[in-house]
């Protein structure tokens, strides 16, 4: 009877707990895009491109880490009047550290790793590449409505390729909370 007891008064404490976990998580998915600016090397070989995003990020309520996967598609046309174009397209798996505070502009920072492909394509002949990479930046958050936010964001990513390349996109975007 005791054992009985316990054991319930444990599944009682835990699925409270586990409710009291999953309402306190924030999931969210967005979308943004905006312009990408190569560096270094990379910077001499290519111009300004356009950058796309999708996000997915989950945080706790009651913690300012959270996780954000990200899923992007950048393009690149190439200097020297060169008829053709380098896309970087991949994923990356990031932490997030949002700045506590109760105003409506939220900023963050982010940082993790990815991997990376990049194609080079010239008058229909083309080179791709698959490497890893890592990230990190900084955005905000403003608040639209109970749902939904803006977020602004530009990161730092450097791909770990035979000769690293540096890009730095900068991203607009909508952000919708799941819950």
């Amino acid at each position: 009877m005791k054992t009985t007891l316990v054991r319930g008064v444990a599944m009682g404490v835990a699925l409270a707990l586990s409710a009291h976990v999953a309402q306190a998580q924030g999931t969210s998915l967005g979308f943004g895009g905006g312009a990408a600016m190569p560096t270094g090397s990379f910077g001499d070989a290519a111009t300004t491109g356009w950058s796309s995003q999708l996000v997915a990020r989950v945080k706790p309520g009651s913690s300012p880490v959270g996780l954000q996967v990200d899923g992007f598609y950048n393009r690149f046309g190439l200097e020297g009047g060169i008829d053709g174009n380098t896309r970087l397209m991949g994923g990356t798996a990031n932490a997030v550290f949002a700045f506590p505070g109760a105003s409506r502009a939220r900023p963050y920072l982010i940082g993790g790793v990815g991997l990376y492909n990049g194609k080079t394509s010239i008058l229909g002949t083309s080179a791709s590449q698959t490497d890893f990479g890592a990230n990190a930046g900084a955005g905000f958050d403003v608040a639209v409505g109970k749902r939904a936010a803006v977020f602004a964001e530009g990161r730092f990513h450097a791909i770990f390729m035979d000769e690293t390349a540096y890009m730095v996109p900068v991203t607009l975007g909508l952000r919708w909370s799941l819950q």
